[in-house]
C-alpha cells in the first residue's frame, strides 16, 4: 500500500534534511507528490550537452514560475537548442533509503509545453524530437565538459542512467512554439529506474528534454508524482 506525501512544507522539511528530500521509509513503497506551488520544493534546475562560451546564445531559463493561462505554478525550463544535442533537467537528491539497496522508481509528469504534434522543424520536429528523460545518478548530475557526467543517452537514446520515458508533443498546438498546451507522461514497466542506492541511503534523480530540434523549447513541470519501492527478490 502506497503512502501518500505532499511536500507543502518545503521550507521546513528542506531545513530538516540537509536540502535532500526526504522519503519516510525504506522498507516500503512510497509516493511523493510535488506540484511547486510553495517553490522549487527541494528540485534545482541544470543544463548540458552545450558549449558553455556560447551560452547566451542559448538563452537558458530556470524556475519556479506562474503557468500562463492557469492558477498553478510551475518549474519552467527553456532553451534555444544551438548545438542541437541541449539537455535540459531539473534533479535532486533524495535520502532515507536502505543502504546499497536495489530500488525501483517511476514516475507521472504533468507538464505544459511549446511543443507542437506533428510539426517540422530545423533538425527535428519541435514536440516528437524533444525526449523526455527520467534518470539516476550517485553523484550530482551536472555538466562535465560538454556533456552530462552520467549516461544519459542522446535523444532518442536512452542510457545506463536514464530511460526515455515520452517526448513533449501536445496535439493542436501551433507549429511556431507561440502556444502551450497541457501532457501527461507516465514511465512503464519497460521504462521505469532499476538503481541501487549508495552506501548512506541516498540517490539523485533527474528529469528532463533531449533536444533534437534547433529551435527554442519552453516546458513547464506543473506536477511530478514519484514512486519508489525496493526491487522484490533483491
Amino acid at each position: 500500500m502506497f503512502k501518500k506525501i505532499t511536500l507543502m512544507l518545503c521550507a521546513a522539511l528542506l531545513l530538516a534534511c540537509d536540502a535532500d528530500i526526504r522519503i519516510g521509509n525504506g522498507d516500503l513503497s512510497e509516493r511523493l507528490r510535488f506540484d511547486f506551488e510553495n517553490g522549487e520544493q527541494g528540485w534545482q534546475a541544470g543544463f548540458s550537452d552545450y558549449d558553455t562560451e556560447l551560452a547566451a546564445g542559448f538563452n537558458l531559463q530556470s524556475g519556479v514560475r506562474s503557468i500562463p493561462e492557469s492558477n498553478n505554478s510551475g518549474f519552467y525550463l527553456a532553451g534555444t537548442n544551438q548545438s542541437d544535442d541541449l539537455f535540459m533537467f531539473i534533479k535532486s537528491r533524495f535520502r532515507g533509503l536502505q543502504a546499497s539497496t536495489r530500488y525501483v522508481a517511476s514516475v507521472t509528469i504533468n507538464l505544459v509545453s511549446n511543443g507542437g504534434a506533428g510539426c517540422a522543424g530545423i533538425g527535428g520536429s519541435p514536440g516528437e524530437s524533444v525526449y523526455l528523460k527520467f534518470g539516476f545518478a550517485e553523484t550530482e548530475p551536472q555538466q562535465a565538459g560538454y556533456d552530462l557526467n552520467v549516461a544519459k543517452g542522446n535523444q532518442s537514446n536512452g542510457g545506463a542512467n536514464a530511460n526515455v520515458i515520452g517526448n513533449i508533443a501536445v496535439s493542436g498546438l501551433a507549429c511556431d512554439g507561440t502556444n502551450l498546451g497541457n501532457k501527461t507522461v507516465t514511465s512503464t514497466s519497460q521504462t521505469e529506474l532499476e538503481f541501487t542506492t549508495t552506501e548512506d541511503g541516498r540517490i539523485w534523480l533527474f528529469i528532463g528534454t533531449d533536444s533534437g530540434f534547433e529551435g527554442r523549447t519552453e516546458i513547464y513541470f506543473d506536477q511530478i508524482e514519484l514512486t519508489v519501492q525496493p526491487k522484490l527478490g533483491s
